[in-house]
């Protein structure tokens, strides 16, 4: 055999062997840390950008004590925009104005809904540098994808996930939007950016 062809059966080798022990890693999370939010955009520039909106009424489980398997049921009602108070108009709202800005989202958006009352979220699978996102709303499950970091032991992933395609949601969607179209411009996008993180500690054999 030549020289070439045993380099390329020792890379070969090498990257079946890697990808072995990546699957034979668990993640152990640290539920006291784990934090969550997701970025909304308006505007026909997408120059209105509110960050780090997240739910304040949540529950976590897993039942293995993994990431694999980790679920998130949230309240929907529970929403909180104060993080961010960017009015998309170049100042910031004041709080009070955010608050009316959370309830807006949830009596246009969430309340119409065919299931109101919960949004369903399910670690269903991880790869080396992506998982796979179980995600239930509007009555609807879709497996979003979500790349996967980490750094000084805590894991960080970042997707998106669009409301009218893959949760089908036109009619609760149409109400935000004719809720909220002064404010956004006109223009309120369907695509949002959802993150998490988490300590975990990395287990492989």
């Amino acid at each position: 055999m030549s020289n070439r062809k045993n380099v390329m059966c020792l890379c070969a080798a090498t990257l079946i062997a890697n990808a072995a022990a990546l699957a034979d890693c668990r993640y152990i999370p640290d539920e006291a840390g784990f934090e969550f939010s997701f970025t909304a955009y308006a505007a026909p520039d997408r120059a209105y950008v509110v960050s780090q909106n997240t739910f304040t009424s949540y529950t976590l489980a897993s039942p293995s004590g993994e990431l694999l398997g980790a679920s998130i049921s949230i309240d929907p009602s529970s929403l909180d925009t104060s993080a961010d108070l960017n009015n998309g108009m170049g100042g910031h709202w004041d709080v009070g104005m955010a608050a009316l800005r959370s309830l807006n989202v949830v009596n246009g958006l969430f309340n119409n809904f065919a299931s109101p009352e919960e949004i369903h979220a399910e670690i269903e699978a991880i790869e080396s540098d992506t998982l796979s996102l179980s995600v239930t709303m509007n009555a609807v499950t879709q497996s979003l994808p979500m790349s996967i970091s980490e750094s000084d032991g805590i894991l960080h992933a970042r997707g998106t996930l669009d409301i009218l395609k893959d949760f089908k949601a036109s009619s609760a969607f149409s109400a935000l939007e004719n809720l909220c179209i002064g404010w956004h411009r006109g223009k309120t996008w369907s695509d949002v950016d959802i993150r998490f993180q988490v300590p975990v500690k990395k287990k492989c054999s």
